[in-house]
């Protein structure tokens, strides 16, 4: 019998020397590459000091973790972690509180941000999302997107013309951002899991945050 190892078998022996290594690492591994931002220092409170009556939540508010979602409706990279963010929330909105904190990187989102604000009121901050990020634009949506998304979703265009132009919710919407500013918030989208800002954003690792959060060891060993 050779001793000598032919081509066929040592791709062979390559591919169960992978498959046992992948075997070894499992969760741990994966759990390992899930990294907070240690750059940034977690805010007070589990993060429950950001938080006020006004904002737009989804899942339970007695559920012990918070996750926090800054966001501008006219970034790209936010446009695409809504996709993300939408698989985290329908896995965990049972068990975790999520809150969605409107981040307008330059004036020109204001008009949208409001339009958030006044759609979340009638139940329809969802879907008008969804639509502004349809027309999605670094320079901003028109007011007449504006009102075509208000129509497409069942709102009264004129209604919202006129809440936005009335001022609504821009008073906050300018505190909140100050506010997001102090604790550390730079840019978009920014997410904290009970304080703690997130560093990998991926479902899998927003999951081992919330399970951590959720079994009192987030941030024990944050990665550095």
């Amino acid at each position: 019998m050779s001793l000598f190892y032919t081509k066929p078998r040592l791709a062979l022996f390559a591919l169960a020397a992978a498959a046992f290594l992948m075997m070894g690492a499992g969760p741990r591994t994966a759990a390992a590459q899930c990294q907070l931002d240690a750059s940034k220092s977690p805010v007070e409170n589990d993060g429950t000091a950001l938080v006020n009556f006004q904002d737009i939540t989804k899942g339970s508010g007695t559920s012990g973790v918070t996750v926090i979602e800054y966001f501008d409706p006219n970034c790209p990279h936010c446009k695409d972690f809504h996709q993300t963010m939408k698989k985290v929330v329908a896995n965990h909105r049972e068990d975790v509180r999520f809150v969605y904190k409107p981040f307008p990187l330059r004036r020109s989102s204001l008009p949208e941000v409001q339009a958030l604000y006044v759609a979340a009121q009638s139940d329809k901050f969802g879907e008008m999302l969804e639509g502004q990020y349809a027309r999605q634009s670094r320079s901003g949506i028109s007011m007449s997107d504006l009102r075509a998304v208000a129509s497409d979703i069942g709102m009264d265009p004129t209604v919202l013309t006129s809440r936005i132009q009335e001022g609504a919710y821009q008073s906050h919407i300018l505190e909140q951002r100050k506010r997001a500013v102090s604790v550390g918030v730079d840019s978009t989208p920014t997410v904290l899991v009970n304080g703690h800002f997130v560093k990998t954003r991926t479902q899998q690792c927003l999951s081992t945050f919330i399970e951590q959060a959720q079994s009192g060891t987030l941030g024990a060993s944050a990665s550095k």
